[in-house]
């Protein structure tokens, strides 16, 4: 794979490819996680204050997207807006990311959204008109791609790296989410079930070196990787379904 941090345009960055690991966590654990992260060779470093993440998950009238992922095809994307803080309800300073995922490895295609958006006064078709206007013609033509808002979710993160930077460990807990399938307007009031669970991931470069460090290291953990997309959990675990 060739693909690097680079420019579409003037306005979509790509990120160099990751080679991705998730590790899901019951709650209890938080613990064990936390003390593994602090006693590992490895030598984590935290590298970002937490702060929590906020997402807004777009996908196909028909969830191609979110059918992809449950079928296991190994080549998808998925689209949303995201923003950090602790204001879910107001997206500040947001963007608009395109998530690839081919294989085990995965990248993104960002482009900054160039207004804040209201989640409390506005309809879905307003807010899909306000990043519509806020992007002008500077991206791909994603949101006619993934039309549908299907889910909104936040979590706290933790951030780590190795001593050198090449390997990156998050910490996620704390996961809420909203369908937002039947709602003209975003729902932030009826939550999903999400159940109690941490999410540890971890991302390397896709040179042979990083990638068996990465081995390494997930070796060591108290679970194994599996597959685990906080968007998949929270539609199905969404009240009518």
């Amino acid at each position: 794979m060739t693909i690097s941090t680079t420019q579409l345009t003037t306005s979509v960055t790509v990120t160099p490819p990751r080679v991705e690991a998730k590790v899901p966590l019951p709650g209890h654990l938080l613990g064990d996680v936390r003390a593994w992260v602090r006693l590992h060779p490895a030598q984590w470093r935290r590298t970002y204050p937490p702060r929590q993440v906020n997402n807004v998950y777009f996908d196909t009238p028909d969830y191609a997207g979110l059918n992809a992922n449950l079928a296991g095809v190994p080549e998808r994307s998925k689209l949303r807006v995201r923003w950090y803080g602790l204001a879910l309800a107001q997206a500040h300073a947001p963007q608009l990311e395109l998530k690839r995922k081919r294989g085990l490895t995965g990248w993104k295609e960002i482009v900054p959204v160039a207004r804040d958006l209201d989640l409390v006064r506005s309809l879905w078709s307003e807010l899909q008109q306000e990043v519509w206007s806020a992007l002008g013609s500077r991206v791909p033509n994603w949101l006619a791609r993934f039309p549908q808002p299907v889910l909104i979710n936040s979590y706290w993160r933790e951030y780590f790296a190795t001593p050198d930077g090449a390997i990156r460990l998050t910490v996620d807990t704390d996961l809420r989410a909203f369908d937002q399938r039947s709602s003209s307007r975003p729902n932030l009031c009826r939550p999903a079930r999400m159940g109690d669970v941490i999410v540890v991931e971890l991302k390397a470069g896709t040179d042979g070196e990083a990638t068996q460090r990465l081995a390494d290291i997930v070796s060591s953990l108290p679970a194994r990787v599996d597959r685990f997309s906080k968007y998949v959990r929270g539609v199905m675990a969404a009240p009518d379904l």
